[in-house]
């Protein structure tokens, strides 16, 4: 379980298992009852049942805890993946210690660069954000980004996952210039590296269409909404919720759009 908070975007998931063997260290055998509660907390997560799953990732934590230690980078992950669920749940404060406890055992385990700990400081800064922390939030995922662009790349998908988490904090706190650019710096990567029909790369492109008609260019807001939705077409069908929304969002923008888009 390694998600992602990615901002007003539609998240991308990119779990990796908890029977996984991050950092190339052996996982030892768990008890039966153990192994149980990690597949059952798997499932919930993944089914975004995260009120089910909660108390059956405290559970796996506290074995993972005594079995594993609290320096194995499976402890760490579950701290960050409760986080996660809590975060859902809009349990702000709790899922602020949660990716906090992540965030700073993997920065004293594995260094501040480590990509984990980078992928930790991402979401603990969305939760800081979410929880009205602006300053702390903001500084540390401009750090988060700085680094991942140093460690993976800007046109990583991580790095461009933390672009446009910035770019949409920067706009909604004033900053809109700079929140516009890494808005567009975020949908122009990733077309290039998920592709033009990826849901990210849609969902983050709506969030540009936001950006540009606040900022006044409302046909070119316009022009790359019909292309959006032109995509959803094409990727969903006519009848998907995602492409009826586009539809009604461009009426609310004046633009009378046949969904028929070929």
């Amino acid at each position: 379980m390694h998600p992602e908070h990615r901002g007003t975007a539609q998240p991308r998931e990119d779990y990796v298992p908890p029977d996984g063997d991050p950092h190339g260290e052996h996982t030892p055998d768990l008890p039966p009852e153990t192994a149980e509660r990690q597949e059952l907390a798997q499932q919930l997560f993944d089914r975004e049942l995260y009120e089910a799953a909660e108390p059956v990732m405290r559970d796996l934590l506290t074995d993972y805890e005594r079995l594993l230690g609290p320096g194995h980078p499976m402890t760490v992950e579950l701290y960050d993946a409760l986080g996660h669920a809590l975060y859902q749940r809009g349990l702000l404060p709790e899922a602020e210690a949660m990716h906090r406890e992540a965030y700073e055992r993997s920065a004293r385990l594995f260094g501040a660069d480590a990509p984990d700990t980078l992928a930790y400081a991402h979401n603990l800064g969305a939760a800081l954000v979410m929880g009205d922390e602006w300053e702390e939030g903001l500084a540390l995922i401009g750090r988060t980004l700085e680094g991942r662009d140093a460690i993976l790349g800007p046109g990583h998908p991580d790095s461009l996952d933390t672009a446009s988490l910035l770019g949409s904090v920067l706009f909604k706190a004033g900053d809109q210039q700079r929140g516009y650019e890494l808005l567009n710096r975020a949908y122009t990567g990733y077309q290039q590296a998920l592709g033009p029909d990826d849901l990210q790369t849609l969902a983050v492109g709506g969030n540009l269409v936001a950006a540009l008609h606040t900022l006044g260019q409302r046909h070119e807001a316009g022009l790359l909404l019909v292309d959006i939705l032109r995509h959803y077409v094409r990727t969903l069908g006519l009848d998907h919720q995602l492409t009826l929304e586009t539809q009604q969002r461009l009426r609310r923008m004046g633009w009378n759009v046949n969904i028929n888009i070929t």
